[in-house]
């Protein structure tokens, strides 16, 4: 739809207890998945809150038909 653009989300959700089967998936690039947990809470994160959500890269993870996260990721 926009292939110029890198479309993210935020969801409190994981991918596999909701994410997985949504229509929106196919129009999503990255997903930051998890719920925020204030104990788990870093802010040296990058694009993410706490430590227990992941940044995943949605093409790659429905190709592989496993969570696979965002090459560009630094944890």
């Amino acid at each position: 739809m926009y292939p110029e653009k890198t479309i993210w989300a935020w969801t409190g959700y994981t991918y596999e207890e909701y994410l997985k089967d949504k229509e929106i998936m196919k129009y999503l690039d990255v997903v930051v998945d998890g719920q925020f947990v204030q104990a788990l809470h870093n802010p040296k994160l990058e694009w993410k809150g706490s430590s227990n959500q992941r940044v995943i890269d949605v093409k790659k993870t429905q190709e592989q038909g496993k969570v696979v996260l965002f090459d560009n990721y630094i944890h």
